[in-house]
């Protein structure tokens, strides 16, 4: 009965991810900062040489230095991961106190950097790469019911948001206040490098995410790949969905997940299907619906869209065009 009354009231959520910085145009890849003059070399590059040449990664400069010219999908993220795990791919036999004190500085040093690199790019930001990102945010301002945005990026979204009362909650800190946080999950890591755990940070705060999707009526996502640090988030609202009981048509939530491409639709699915998720169920149990920004049939499915926010709007609602 709670959960009714609540989606009556058209609770609303809006997430997105990095996909949603790069059809803004903005090059936010954790591939393009490791290739950018922001990326940090602290050490001289013999002693980089040495350490490449004999693969003793007591050093994480190092170690991230020989991944991101490796790597064609550098991921930071999960490059800290593997270094830092208990028998990860870090020195951990050969590192002391002062290498790990050291790496923890590089660590920090690679936050700063990189909060300096997305500061550059937000600076930059010239026009919409894709036309359908300008077309969802119109959409989510003029249906008046978005109440709550919650961003897995760094960066700050059009002032058309704040404008309209639409609450932007950066889940990893934004450059707006250099609370940029980079970093993993909770997940078993050697002594020392508890620095890397996201809640570590200093400007890691609560969010209500989880209530936010369990209430809503619509749930728009918009280019995020769901991968083994982020979907955590998701977890619970998930398999709550297809371990719970039948849900009725009238009460089904639409959740509506915007992508590239086919390729990037079927990577998410995987995706889904390795953290346990029976995909047959979860259509089942809501109005779920990919929209690739780069397929024939985009047009289509974001006019349906495009009507649907449009006809459950706020009465009185003004409209907004976001240029």
């Amino acid at each position: 009965m709670q959960i009714n009354i609540a989606r009556n009231m058209q609770n609303n959520v809006f997430i997105v991810g990095n996909g949603f910085d790069l059809a803004l145009g903005l090059p936010t890849k954790y591939s393009e900062f490791a290739h950018s003059d922001y990326w940090p070399v602290s050490e001289d590059a013999a002693e980089r040489r040495d350490y490449l040449l004999q693969k003793k990664y007591t050093s994480l400069e190092a170690y991230l230095d020989d991944r991101r010219n490796l790597e064609t999908w550098f991921d930071l993220e999960q490059e800290l991961y593997k270094y830092a795990q208990e028998k990860g791919l870090g020195g951990a036999h050969n590192e002391n106190a002062d290498d790990i004190k050291r790496n923890i500085e590089y660590f920090y040093l690679l936050q700063t950097k990189l909060c300096e690199y997305i500061r550059s790019v937000q600076n930059n930001f010239r026009k919409f790469h894709y036309d359908v990102a300008r077309d969802v945010l119109e959409a989510i301002v003029n249906n008046g019911f978005f109440n709550s945005m919650y961003s897995f990026n760094y960066t700050e979204l059009p002032p058309i948001l704040d404008h309209n009362n639409i609450e932007c909650i950066h889940l990893h800190g934004s450059i707006k206040d250099n609370s940029v946080i980079l970093g993993v999950d909770e997940k078993k890591l050697r002594e020392g490098y508890e620095a890397f755990m996201k809640a570590s940070s200093k400007h890691y705060k609560s969010h209500d995410l989880y209530n936010a999707l369990s209430f809503a009526n619509e749930i728009v996502i918009f280019g995020l790949s769901f991968g083994d640090i982020d979907y955590s988030y998701f977890d619970r609202f998930f398999k709550g969905l297809v371990d719970g009981e039948s849900t009725k048509e009238e009460n089904k939530q639409y959740i509506t997940i915007f992508t590239k491409d086919d390729n990037s639709r079927m990577a998410i699915l995987r995706q889904l299907r390795k953290m346990g998720i029976n995909m047959q169920r979860l259509y089942a149990q809501s109005k779920l619906e990919f929209i690739c920004v780069e397929e024939d049939d985009t047009q289509d499915k974001m006019r349906a869209f495009k009507e649907r926010l449009e006809k459950n709007s706020a009465p009185k609602n003004p409209q907004y065009n976001v240029i």
